[in-house]
């Protein structure tokens, strides 16, 4: 898991031997936000194969596929969407949370890939907007 909160981080993940796909990702993201003036109200979580529930929830204080407002689970028929924007880039999704009033999100970049949580592909693939490419 890559968690980019503050330039720190951010640069020593672009530094890191990622995936070009993912370095690409990244990188246009991290310019998109900078240029909004949002660089500093952004948490980046990138969720790959292995990374677990509890990591993700400590990390961030909450896990997707738990609503943040009524507890409900995704697969029941009571689970609502909490989030933003959920897109589908081809390879990974994109959540965006918003918290509060100030502008500051939780970006997480969800590998669709084996080994990444089930539960957590299954939502992505059943709430993602489409896009054809990166």
């Amino acid at each position: 898991m890559l968690s980019l909160y503050d330039e720190a981080t951010t640069k020593a993940a672009l530094a890191m031997p990622i995936d070009p796909g993912l370095r690409a990702l990244l990188s246009t993201r991290i310019i998109h936000y900078a240029a909004a003036g949002l660089a500093s109200a952004t948490h980046i979580l990138v969720i790959q194969p292995g990374d677990t529930e509890s990591a993700i929830e400590r990390e961030i204080g909450f896990y997707p596929t738990t609503n943040i407002i009524d507890g409900v689970c995704s697969g029941s028929a009571a689970f609502h969407p909490f989030w933003d924007w959920l897109q589908d880039l081809g390879g990974w999704f994109e959540m965006i949370v918003t918290v509060g009033d100030s502008g500051f999100a939780y970006i997480l970049l969800i590998e669709d890939a084996d080994g990444v949580d089930p539960k957590l592909r299954n939502l992505c693939h059943s709430h993602a907007v489409k896009r054809s490419k990166l």
